[in-house]
């Protein structure tokens, strides 16, 4: 199944999705497909290498070759040698033939004749495991309600200048922290060269748990091929139908390159459902496997080699199931939504992340009425409050408060965070901010305390956070505006060579910090220091793109190279007003909604999408309401 959308997903990405009103096929997999961006390109790469080597890619749709397998023999494998690499691989591990393909590799860029069943070279056990040497981490910070929102704010500005991801932006906090310090401390009262021995350290360390597993999963090889030599056998023994999924990703692209736009998305749809019920039964069965410490009662090394001889996938991928299994036993609406084809694979890994018993059904429903960019955006919020306030069970979000956590975003993208606010400036009486003695609030207490705190850190912005360090370097008593309003706990996903570098940095320079600032504030400080002076330029319609944080207005659509779209046009007598104007980015504009592929009415605070040829959209969205998909 994967294969074949792999293959779907590449006939359509030659143009066809342009014309069901997606900007790139990653918008449309994700959106139409529930997929990620990396998922998608790894099944298109393995469909586009496949195509002309017709026995790999049937022996790959049969299941008589790993999805790992066959990824790594058409990395090498030509129509005229396919056979030979099929044959060598037969009875050989995925760990075994990746030392011959990388021998291969190796004598083909010397010029030398591929020989794939010479023997190993001795040193093959350390070059060819395919465990990550850099493995995420969780990276915790305890710190003041402030300076969470310091470093919200900081996140929303490193994502402006194009860094996404926990882990890209603590390596930008690094560096800038880093340099920061050089400059401001007396050459030779930083030492670097202990943050390479630690960091050459930690990277030997990584080495040598490499070749400790590469040698334990060698040793264990030869207990394991007789189950991988029956696995293949009882595979073989049953072909498939004529017309059925396996059936069709070995013909390949050739009976797909003639169907319409329209086709290849209902085939998708299908697809996409079919294996998303598929991998939530996979992931059951992975958390029972687990429990049942299965991969060692079978006589593997690790579970990384179990997940990728035995069912061909990568360990993060197992990893993933697993943990999305684990979550599911304790929400079963999610499940059953996930099941019932009512939500896909990415709308459940999101919902998740911050749905309790208590509030599963209603992210489940709200899942089922956005799009997942809109969904990503509520649940990021979410996860915000939840951390804010303390409080576990955080309902979905009233389009009131997704507007007033926006105001984060927008101050930074215009530079006003880093000025305070007129204490009678009328945006903090505006709608968008919940008062806290709101009748009834008491189930949405996370949202509340959230939004008053944002509103109040706001009033300060950049500032304040300035301020406060100042003050607690004189060791002055802080005012009632600057005093701590509690703690919050901070969890990032980040490399361990980050973790490293952001310890053993951290160590060196709190003896050098103003006496009361953190090393997070330091470091957001740092960043904005830097680099604020980009934000709040005057261009024209600055103020619609500061309106939608410079992100496309699409509901499906993440780019932020935004023009200015004119939702009434002007030659038909549309004004420049603020509501009739809206940020959408290059694509969108001039060849999705001028191109005649998107249909965008209505006004900027609410306006009703219809992607797709006119008459027979594939997907309507009103507000940030899905109503047709």
């Amino acid at each position: 199944m994967r294969l074949r959308l792999g293959q779907v997903l590449e006939v359509l990405g030659r143009g066809q999705h342009f014309e069901l009103g997606f900007s790139s096929v990653a918008a449309y997999a994700l959106e139409r497909c529930d997929r990620s961006v990396r998922w998608v390109e790894a099944a298109r790469s393995l469909a586009r290498k496949l195509e002309p080597l017709h026995q790999l890619r049937r022996a790959l749709a049969f299941g008589n070759v790993s999805w790992s397998m066959a990824e790594l023999l058409a990395r090498v494998a030509q129509p005229e040698d396919e056979a030979s690499w099929m044959a060598a691989a037969q009875g050989r591990t995925v760990r075994q033939m990746r030392a011959r393909v990388l021998q291969a590799t190796a004598a083909s860029e010397r010029g030398e004749p591929t020989r794939m069943f010479e023997p190993l070279q001795p040193l093959a056990i350390e070059n060819t495991d395919t465990t990550d040497s850099d493995e995420a981490c969780a990276l915790t910070c305890t710190v003041d309600q402030e300076e969470a929102w310091l470093f919200e704010a900081t996140r929303a500005l490193l994502e402006q200048l194009g860094m996404r991801g926990h882990d890209a932006q603590v390596e930008a906090l690094l560096a800038e922290g880093q340099g920061n310090l050089l400059a401001s401390l007396p050459a030779g009262w930083l030492d670097l060269e202990r943050l390479e021995l630690v960091d050459t350290a930690q990277r030997s360390w990584v080495r040598e748990l490499r070749r400790w597993r590469a040698e334990a999963e060698a040793r264990c090889e030869e207990h394991i091929r007789a189950g991988l030599a029956s696995g293949s056998v009882e595979l073989k023994q049953s072909e498939p139908t004529h017309g059925s999924v396996p059936h069709s990703a070995a013909l390949g692209l050739a009976a797909l390159e003639s169907k319409s736009a329209h086709d290849l998305d209902e085939v998708l749809r299908d697809l996409a459902r079919a294996l998303a019920r598929h991998e939530l039964e996979l992931s059951r069965l992975i958390l029972q496997f687990h429990r049942a410490d299965g991969w060692r009662q079978l006589g593997y090394a690790t579970e990384t080699q179990y997940a990728s001889e035995r069912l061909g996938m990568s360990r993060s991928s197992f990893v993933a199931r697993r943990a999305l299994a684990l979550r599911l036993d304790k929400l079963p609406r999610v499940a059953q939504a996930l099941g019932a084809g009512q939500i896909g694979v990415e709308a459940a890994v999101q919902v998740v992340r911050v749905a309790t018993p208590r509030t599963e059904a209603a992210w489940v429903e709200r899942a089922q009425r956005r799009t997942i960019k809109h969904l990503r955006e509520e649940i990021g919020a979410a996860l915000v409050a939840v951390r804010s306030s303390g409080e576990v069970n955080c309902p979905p979000p009233l389009d009131t408060e997704m507007i007033a956590f926006h105001e984060l975003e927008q101050a930074v993208v215009s530079g006003r965070v880093c000025q305070s606010r007129p204490a009678n400036d009328a945006r903090l009486e505006r709608d968008g901010f919940v008062r806290l003695d709101e009748p009834g609030s008491a189930s949405r207490r996370a949202w509340l305390v959230m939004l008053g705190s944002l509103a109040e850190w706001l009033e300060g912005g950049i500032q304040m956070s300035a301020a406060r360090a100042q003050s607690l370097e004189s060791e002055s008593p802080p005012s009632k505006s600057l005093a701590s309003k509690g703690r919050v706990e901070l969890r990032l996903r980040v490399s361990r060579a980050n973790y490293a570098w952001w310890r053993g940095l951290e160590a060196q320079a709190r003896r050098w910090l103003p006496r009361g600032t953190s090393w997070l504030r330091f470091l957001c400080l740092s960043i904005w220091n830097a680099w604020r002076h980009l934000l709040g330029t005057s261009v024209a319609y600055d103020h619609i793109y500061i309106r939608d944080r410079y992100r496309c207005s699409s509901p499906v659509c993440n780019r932020r190279d935004v023009t200015p779209h004119h939702l009434q046009f002007r030659s038909e007598g549309g004004t420049d007003d603020d509501a009739n104007v809206a940020a959408v980015c290059t694509w969108c504009h001039l060849f999705g909604v001028h191109g005649g592929r998107i249909r965008a009415e209505g006004t900027a605070e609410h306006i009703h999408w219809e992607l797709g040829a006119a008459g027979s959209p594939c997907l309507v969205v009103d507000g940030r309401e899905r109503v047709a998909a």
